[in-house]
């Protein structure tokens, strides 16, 4: 079975990242803005052991607060998000301690550096982008989110994301 998991940050206006994730990004239909700290894997492991790592990981993490530094990517492979600016260091010490529980190591993308960020856009043209980065630095205003729990995600064949358990934060 396919699983992530996923932060689904809860935005102040979530209408503007819609409207652009709704034009540019195929996963729209089928998964909520998201912030990936397990990416896809594949795991024939039982959910109650996914969730006593991540209950392990994330046991005194109080919730907190996000927001977008800028518009970026992966360019070369299409791929444009909204980095994540405020509580980023937060964001990238859960997604390594993830990873460095056994369950979830195998299946760590160790030849890509892990950004926090939100896709917004993917299956364009390196050239296209660019110029949509560009365009939605110079458009996009103050995007904040607050982040009150970690969810564990199962992806049907569809591509669409059913969540199996949601672990809440401490606080907020």
């Amino acid at each position: 079975m396919e699983r992530s998991v996923l932060i689904f940050p809860d935005f102040d206006n979530i209408n503007q990242v819609q409207r652009i994730r709704q034009k540019y990004d195929s996963l729209y239909a089928h998964v909520r803005p998201h912030i990936s700290l397990i990416f896809p894997f594949e795991s024939e492991s039982e959910n109650g052991l996914i969730f006593d790592s991540l209950c392990e990981v994330s046991h005194d993490v109080p919730a907190f607060s996000i927001d977008i530094s800028k518009v970026s990517g992966d360019y070369e492979n299409g791929y444009v998000w909204l980095e994540i600016g405020k509580s980023k260091n937060k964001i990238s010490s859960l997604h390594r301690s993830l990873y460095d529980c056994s369950i979830f190591s195998a299946h760590e993308l160790r030849y890509k550096k892990y950004v926090p960020h939100i896709t917004i856009a993917q299956g364009l043209t390196p050239e296209k982008a660019v110029e949509l980065a560009d365009e939605l630095n110079k458009q996009i205003g103050n995007v904040s989110a607050d982040v009150k729990s970690i969810s564990v995600e199962k992806i049907r064949s569809n591509g669409d994301s059913i969540e199996i358990f949601t672990k809440k934060l401490l606080g907020k």
